[in-house]
């Protein structure tokens, strides 16, 4: 999804709020927060609102019109039964006719951890609103004593006390289901090279060759910007041909909070972008008014790829390379093979955006395993 249309989906969304959620979303953009996050937030809210809506917990018809005061009468048990809702959510279904079981169990984890986040996100966006709105100070006039008092927005936060839940509560578990979907040492270049080469010998009609070949050299190279530079899947979405810079071996992006930055771009991947980038034209028949640097064809007329069909192509390729794997787990190899490197968790944020070196710590736990790992042998 392109910059303004996530923008565009994400007005819409804010449209439909009550004007005190409005307000919050209002003050996370000051902060800042990224569109996306802005956008997400936004839709847990209305999930949230459209369910105390339809289960009548609210007497009102439409979202916009809750008030304040309609949370105030919240309590706990109706935050867990939202919880609730959200873990009965209906699961996305399999493919029809697909009578291959390994495929099915393999849909069935995805779909059962897509459900986990769903209800990690819906959680921590309400407890975000909740907390802010408890401490969020107005003043109040009391025509009895007819003094001004301050009291918050929201007078008690049944917020505090639920668990987002919705995710693996052990941090090594999620380390060791991130490590086995990592494209480490020569893996990574065999995967860039296996797409650029080696996945057409798998294909059996001439149409999925027609297929591969159209799009070969374009996935390769979005396979081998992932790899070279760690850089996020909606900033690899956004960039424009104009953000590539080979003279300095890196591609300005936007980061988290919408702050420009260069990632720089490691060399041995460099030859399939420029390979890409010289045929991009001809390729998608794109002119110079298409900015995008990753195009498809939609009615023989180029058009900026969307995450959705970069997820859907990398799953396809990794699943038939023997290693399923996402855009998120490349870049997670770009930072386990940095801090493998540099041992420096403050030169790992930075050479993936992060605004703190929190986010990294994940990488120290794949590392001390491999140490661990070294010792073991160290005398055998």
């Amino acid at each position: 999804m392109s910059r303004e249309q996530l923008t565009e989906r994400y007005e819409k969304e804010f449209e439909k709020l009550p004007d005190f959620i409005q307000n919050y979303l209002l003050y996370l953009e000051a902060i800042p927060r990224s569109t996306n996050t802005l956008y997400e937030y936004a839709k847990e809210y209305r999930r949230f609102l459209s369910w105390l809506v339809t289960e009548k917990i609210v007497a009102v018809d439409d979202v916009s019109e809750i008030k304040l005061t309609d949370f105030e009468r919240l309590n706990k048990d109706k935050i867990i039964l939202y919880k609730s809702f959200l873990n009965q959510s209906p699961k996305r279904t399999f493919e029809k006719n697909s009578d291959n079981e390994t495929a099915q169990a393999s849909l069935s984890e995805r779909n059962t951890h897509r459900l986990k986040v769903t209800v990690q996100r819906s959680i921590t966006a309400l407890r975000s609103l909740f907390k802010y709105l408890s401490n969020e100070e107005v003043e109040e006039f009391d025509e009895q004593t007819g003094e001004y008092s301050i009291r918050p927005l929201l007078r008690r936060n049944i917020m505090a006390n639920i668990e987002n839940g919705g995710v693996d509560s052990s941090n090594a578990v999620r380390k060791d289901k991130i490590e086995k979907m990592l494209y480490l040492d020569s893996d990574a270049i065999d995967f860039v090279e296996y797409v650029y080469s080696g996945y057409g010998n798998t294909l059996t009609t001439r149409q999925a060759k027609t297929a591969y070949e159209k799009n070969r050299i374009r996935d390769a190279a979005i396979l081998a910007l992932f790899l070279g530079s760690g850089i996020r899947l909606s900033e690899l979405v956004n960039t424009n041909v104009s953000d590539l810079n080979y003279d300095g071996l890196y591609i300005q992006v936007r980061r988290k909070g919408d702050t420009m930055d260069h990632a720089m771009i490691s060399p041995i991947f460099i030859d399939y972008i420029q390979e890409y980038t010289d045929q991009r034209k001809a390729l998608y028949n794109a002119d110079d008014s298409i900015p995008a640097l990753f195009l498809t064809k939609h009615k023989n007329v180029a058009k900026r790829m969307e995450g959705g069909s970069i997820e859907k192509m990398i799953d396809k390729y990794s699943t038939s390379f023997g290693k399923r794997t996402t855009p998120h787990k490349l870049r997670h190899s770009v930072g386990t093979m940095a801090f493998r490197k540099t041992k420096n968790l403050k030169t790992v944020s930075e050479i993936l955006g992060q605004r703190s070196t929190s986010a990294t710590e994940i990488y120290t736990h794949i590392v001390k395993k491999e140490q661990r790992s070294v010792i073991n042998d160290l005398w055998t």
